[in-house]
C-alpha cells in the first residue's frame, strides 16, 4: 500500500470496518434465503473475507485496533437501527 495521508488511512479503516460488518450481517442472513440468494451472500462473504485478509496483512497493531473500534461502533449503530425499525414496525 502506498503511503497514505491520515485522512486516507481513516477512510481505509472505516471501509474495512464496514466490510467486516457486511460479512457478519450476511452470515446471519444466509440461512433465510433461497439457494440462489444464499449463493450470492456466500460470494459477498468470500469477497469481504479476502479483502479483509489482504489489508490485515499490511496493518500494524494500532491500525488493526482502530479498525476493531470502528467496527464495534458501526455494529452498535446497526443493532440500534434494527431495534428502532422493529419497534416502528409494531
Amino acid at each position: 500500500m502506498k503511503n497514505l495521508t491520515n485522512e486516507e488511512t481513516i477512510d481505509v479503516n472505516i471501509l474495512l470496518a464496514l466490510v467486516k460488518c457486511t460479512s457478519e450481517m450476511s452470515h446471519n442472513l444466509q440461512y433465510m434465503h433461497t439457494e440462489k440468494e444464499r449463493l450470492r451472500i456466500k460470494q459477498v462473504k468470500k469477497s469481504t473475507g479476502l479483502y479483509e485478509t489482504q489489508l490485515s496483512k499490511r496493518f500494524n497493531y494500532s491500525q488493526t485496533n482502530a479498525v476493531e473500534e470502528i467496527y464495534d461502533v458501526i455494529m452498535d449503530l446497526i443493532l440500534d437501527a434494527r431495534q428502532v425499525s422493529l419497534e416502528n414496525a409494531k
